[in-house]
């Protein structure tokens, strides 16, 4: 089972994906990712990290059925970068 904050490679995706959704929903083995990529510059929606020099694409939300997928773990993000990258994405939904 992944955890929020795992970053993981998943069999026939390109990037790496940080797993945002709780614990209780990656229960079952899906769960909600955003990419890291290099592609894009920093800006308030693409975030830095302590794992890589490659960027959270927090805009580029995607959900992952695990169960038809191999995948490992290749790392996590600390506690505090986990609050910061779940406040970003929240705000993408907020009402103005």
């Amino acid at each position: 089972m992944v955890n929020q904050g795992d970053i993981i490679k998943v069999d026939g995706i390109k990037l790496n994906m940080l797993v945002i959704s709780r614990d209780i929903i990656n229960e079952n083995e899906v769960c909600i990712v955003v990419p890291l990529s290099s592609n894009f510059s920093e800006s308030v929606t693409h975030i830095k990290n302590s794992f890589s020099k490659e960027l959270l694409i927090t805009e580029q939300l995607r959900y992952i059925d695990l169960t038809t997928r191999y995948y490992k773990k290749v790392g996590n993000l600390s506690l505090e970068e986990m609050q910061n990258v779940v406040d970003v994405v929240q705000g993408l939904f907020d009402i103005i």
